[in-house]
């Protein structure tokens, strides 16, 4: 870049962050970083992005609706940030909005801040505001495919989940394989791990009990053994590795059989299948799942044609009909339990035009280095 050209851009940055500081009331607090296109806080507090708006709605005893108070700030005296102030009743609640320049298209992070003021111990919901057509998974909110915000994990939300499910940010892909000959229906549908995100899985238990789980599974994508390996692993068993096209072949079904126990008591088996280390396609892929009682295993090439599934005490067609994620859809809600003038906060990070999210199992961003990357970019660019 020539000494003309950042001469350019730093115009174009400070006039960016001229509006932001006098962006107030009816349009808002626009934020960014130096080179990328703006976001938005509008007057009611919401994060607006080119997928929508993301808001914040605090219920519970002695919660009263407010309107914020929204205003440009400066997080560590360097960053240009948006902030969203209310006074609920008895609570007080704060949105903090700032742009992170992580690659390649920057990450907006909001932090919702919940305080106590009345000096008694307090529960309250947080509800996430998301656009009518998106959907929450364990991680990410997604809109169209795409993952649109990063969420706290859901254990942390106080969410009931269901008996089973998978809690990952895998994609569900019906009539993605191709199986040859006969076999279970299942081996026409797949969940992927695009990206390298794993596919998760859990079951309830008795606690402590054992079961014989079977993972199946049909390459219809490569035709050549090497590509595509798999890293299985079933609660309270040895870890399977296998190659798909190597061991069966493309278009032909094939399963892997698990002595499972669960083995930390908590009433539930997981199951996880990520790509190996060294494979060349590390997005792994799964095509059904049977829980069978522990004791004597199942014949796999009855299971493979489908005739055990009554047997089974869970059978799961992968990305099918009968799949289900753990955690019911509905409501994005976060319950926090409040100590005596104490306070909690979440952090979501939210995709910005032409971005995605960050995905948790593929990405090392946090709210802290986010934060640290934005004042590091800030510092640099004011000292040239």
């Amino acid at each position: 870049m020539n000494a003309r050209q950042r001469v350019v851009e730093a115009s174009v940055v400070a006039f960016v962050l001229l509006h932001a500081s006098f962006a107030h009331a009816a349009d808002g607090v626009a934020f960014t970083s130096p080179g990328f296109t703006p976001s938005q806080m509008n007057a009611a507090g919401q994060l607006v992005e080119d997928w929508g708006a993301v808001g914040v709605k605090l219920s519970g005893e002695g919660v009263t609706d407010a309107v914020p108070a929204v205003t440009a700030i400066k997080l560590d005296g360097v960053v240009p940030a948006a902030q969203a102030v209310s006074r609920c009743g008895t609570v007080a609640l704060t949105l903090t909005a700032f742009r992170a320049p992580a690659y390649p298209a920057g990450v907006d992070v909001l932090s919702v801040r919940v305080e106590e003021k009345q000096g008694r111990a307090a529960n309250v919901t947080v509800t996430l505001e998301l656009p009518a057509k998106a959907s929450a998974g364990l991680r990410t909110a997604r809109l169209n495919g795409r993952a649109v915000l990063t969420l706290p994990p859901r254990e942390e939300s106080g969410e009931k989940a269901r008996n089973w499910g998978h809690c990952d940010e895998a994609s569900s892909l019906p009539g993605w394989a191709k199986p040859a000959g006969p076999c279970d229906p299942a081996f026409r549908n797949i969940r992927a791990g695009m990206g390298g995100a794993p596919i998760i899985y859990r079951f309830a238990v008795r606690p402590k009990s054992k079961a014989n789980v079977v993972l199946g599974f049909c390459e219809s994508h490569w035709a050549e053994a090497g590509q595509r390996r798999l890293s299985c692993r079933v609660e309270g068993a040895p870890p399977q590795e296998v190659d798909p096209i190597a061991k069966w072949g493309r278009h032909k079904p094939g399963a892997l059989l698990f002595d499972a126990r669960d083995e930390d008591g908590d009433g539930r088996i997981s199951v996880v299948i990520r790509g190996a280390a060294d494979a060349k396609d590390k997005n792994p892929i799964l095509n059904a799942i049977w829980v069978f009682p522990g004791g004597a295993p199942p014949d796999l090439k009855q299971v493979i044609a489908g005739k055990l599934n009554s047997a089974a005490r869970r059978y799961v067609d992968v990305g099918g009909q009968n799949d289900q994620s753990l955690y019911p859809g509905g409501k994005l809600e976060y319950r926090l339990s409040l100590p005596a003038r104490g306070s909690q906060e979440l952090a979501f990070f939210a995709a910005c035009q032409g971005g995605v999210a960050p995905i948790p199992d593929a990405s090392a961003w946090t709210a802290e280095t986010l934060r640290r990357a934005a004042r590091e970019v800030w510092r640099d660019w004011r000292e040239r």
